[in-house]
C-alpha cells in the first residue's frame, strides 16, 4: 500500500516537474513571448472597444447610436479604401528593401506611397463628405470627415511602424489612443446624466488619432535614422510600374476586406432602420471576439512572416506558423465556450433590448470562428506576392455576403444577415487555407495542424 502511495507521489512529482519545465521553455521562447505580448495588446483593445460601444449605447439615444454605428462603420470602410493599398505595400517595402540594405529603393517606395495615399484620401474625403452631408447633415458630415482623414493616416502609419518597430509601437498607439478621449467623454456624460453628442464623439476619436499619428512620426523617424544613418543623402530609386500594379491589387483586396468588416452595418441601415442597424452593430462587435483573436495572430504573422520569407528562413517560418495555429485553435475553442455560456449576459450589460439577439450572435460566431481559423493566411498571401489570389478570394466572399443580405434580410432581419455572413466566412476560410498552402508553400490556418504535409517550403513564383 505504501509502495503504491510512494509510486503515485513520484508520478505526480514527475508530471509536475515536466509541466514546470515545459512552461519555462515556453516562457523562454522568443516567439511565444511575442505572441503573448500581441495577445495582451489585443485584449486591451477589446476592453477599450467594448467600453466605447457600451458607453455609446447607454449614453446616446437609440436612433443616435444607430447613426453613430453607421458613420463609424462608414469611416472604417472608406478610410481603408482611401489608403489605396499603401498599408500593406509599406510593410512589404520595408521588409523587402531593408533586408537587402536597399535604402534608395526604400526611399522611392516611401515617396510613392505618400503621394498615392494623399491622392486617395483627398478623393475619398470629398465623396464621403457629400454622402454624409446628404444623409445626416453638415455638422455630422464635418465631424465624420475629420475623423476619416486622421483614421486613414494612423492606420497607414500603424502598418509601417508594425514592420519597422514592432506591434506595440505601431498598433498599440494606433488603436488605443484614438478611443481614449471618446471613452472619457462618454463616461463623464453617463456619470453626470448629461446628453452626449455624436459629433463630439467623432471629433474626440479624431483628436486621439492625431496624438497617435504624432507619436508614430517621431518613432519612425528614429528607426529610419538608426537603420539607414545616411538616408537623407540617398538618392531615391523608383519602380513605379511594379508598385502601381501591387498597389492596385492591394487596394482592391484591403478595400474588400474592409467591406467584409464594415459594409454590413451600412447595408443594414439601408435595408432596415438605424435602430436595428445599431442592434446588428452590437452583435457583430461581440462576434468579433474571434476576429480579435485572429487579428492578434495576424499582427504577429505580418510582423514576422515577410521578414523570414524574404530571408528564406523557411524552417523558422514553419515553426512559427505551427505555434500560431496551436494558439489560434486554443483561443477559438475558449471563445466559443465563452460566448455560449456568457454571451446573453454580456449583451444584457449593454442593454436588455439586445438580449433577443443572442441566437443571432451564436450563428455569427460560428462563421467568425471559421474566418479566424484561416486569418493568418491573408498576410501570407499578400506579403509574399500573391495578392491577386487574395483579391479574388475576398471579392468572392464579399459578393456572397452582400447577395445574402439582400436575399435574406428583408424576410429574416438580423438572423438573415448573420446567416449570410457566417456562410461567406466559411467559404473565405476554406479558400484562404487552400491558396496559402498551394501558392505560398505554407498553410497558416488551423488546418495545418491536421495536414501531413504543412508546406513544401518552395513557394510558387510571386505575381
Amino acid at each position: 500500500m505504501s509502495t503504491d502511495k510512494t509510486g503515485t507521489q513520484y508520478t505526480l512529482s514527475s508530471l509536475a516537474a515536466k509541466l514546470s519545465a515545459g512552461l519555462r521553455a515556453l516562457a523562454a521562447n522568443p516567439s511565444m513571448r511575442g505572441i503573448a505580448g500581441v495577445l495582451v495588446l489585443k485584449a486591451s483593445m477589446m476592453v477599450f472597444n467594448f467600453a466605447l460601444i457600451a458607453l455609446a449605447a447607454n449614453v446616446l439615444q437609440e436612433t443616435q447610436f444607430g447613426i453613430y454605428s453607421i458613420l463609424f462603420s462608414a469611416v472604417g470602410l472608406v478610410g481603408i479604401v482611401a489608403t489605396v493599398g499603401q498599408q500593406i505595400l509599406l510593410m512589404r517595402s520595408w521588409n523587402e528593401y531593408s533586408a537587402n540594405d536597399d535604402a534608395a529603393t526604400l526611399k522611392g517606395a516611401l515617396k510613392f506611397s505618400a503621394l498615392l495615399w494623399l491622392a486617395g484620401t483627398m478623393l475619398a474625403t470629398c465623396i464621403f463628405y457629400f454622402w454624409a452631408d446628404a444623409s445626416y447633415g453638415a455638422a455630422l458630415a464635418r465631424a465624420a470627415t475629420v475623423y476619416l482623414v486622421l483614421y486613414a493616416a494612423i492606420q497607414t502609419t500603424a502598418h509601417l511602424l508594425r514592420a519597422s518597430r514592432g506591434v506595440g509601437v505601431g498598433d498599440g498607439y494606433g488603436n488605443l489612443l484614438p478611443v481614449l478621449p471618446a471613452i472619457g467623454y462618454l463616461a463623464y456624460d453617463l456619470a453626470t446624466h448629461s446628453a452626449a453628442d455624436v459629433s463630439t464623439v467623432l471629433y474626440l476619436l479624431a483628436g486621439g488619432s492625431a496624438v497617435g499619428l504624432a507619436i508614430h512620426a517621431f518613432a519612425f523617424r528614429r528607426r529610419l535614422s538608426a537603420r539607414f544613418p545616411d538616408f537623407r543623402k540617398v538618392r531615391s530609386r523608383s519602380e513605379t510600374r511594379a508598385w502601381a500594379g501591387r498597389s492596385a491589387r492591394l487596394w482592391l483586396s484591403t478595400g474588400l476586406e474592409a467591406a467584409n468588416q464594415f459594409l454590413d452595418v451600412i447595408v443594414m441601415g439601408i435595408l432596415t432602420t438605424p435602430a436595428i442597424a445599431g442592434g446588428y452593430f452590437v452583435t457583430t462587435r461581440f462576434a468579433n471576439i474571434f476576429a480579435s483573436a485572429s487579428d492578434g495572430m495576424h499582427l504577429f504573422a505580418s510582423r514576422h512572416v515577410p521578414d523570414l520569407y524574404y530571408r528564406r528562413e523557411y524552417e523558422s517560418l514553419s515553426r512559427i506558423l505551427n505555434l500560431i495555429a496551436l494558439m489560434l485553435a486554443a483561443m477559438i475553442a475558449v471563445g466559443i465556450i465563452g460566448i455560449a455560456l456568457g454571451g446573453k449576459f454580456v449583451l444584457g450589460l449593454i442593454s436588455a433590448d439586445y438580449v433577443q439577439y443572442f441566437p443571432a450572435l451564436i450563428v455569427l460566431c460560428l462563421g467568425t470562428a471559421a474566418a479566424a481559423a484561416a486569418q493568418p493566411c491573408a498576410p501570407i498571401l499578400m506579403l509574399t506576392g500573391h495578392e491577386g489570389r487574395y483579391l479574388a478570394i475576398i471579392a468572392t466572399s464579399v459578393l456572397l455576403r452582400v447577395a445574402g443580405f439582400f436575399l435574406l434580410v428583408p424576410s429574416y432581419g438580423i438572423m438573415g444577415a448573420v446567416t449570410a455572413s457566417a456562410l461567406s466566412f466559411v467559404v473565405l476560410a476554406g479558400a484562404l487555407s487552400y491558396s496559402a498552402h498551394r501558392l505560398a508553400g505554407f498553410d497558416g490556418s488551423v488546418l495545418r495542424l491536421f495536414r501531413r504535409n504543412t508546406g513544401t517550403a518552395q513557394p510558387l513564383a510571386a505575381e
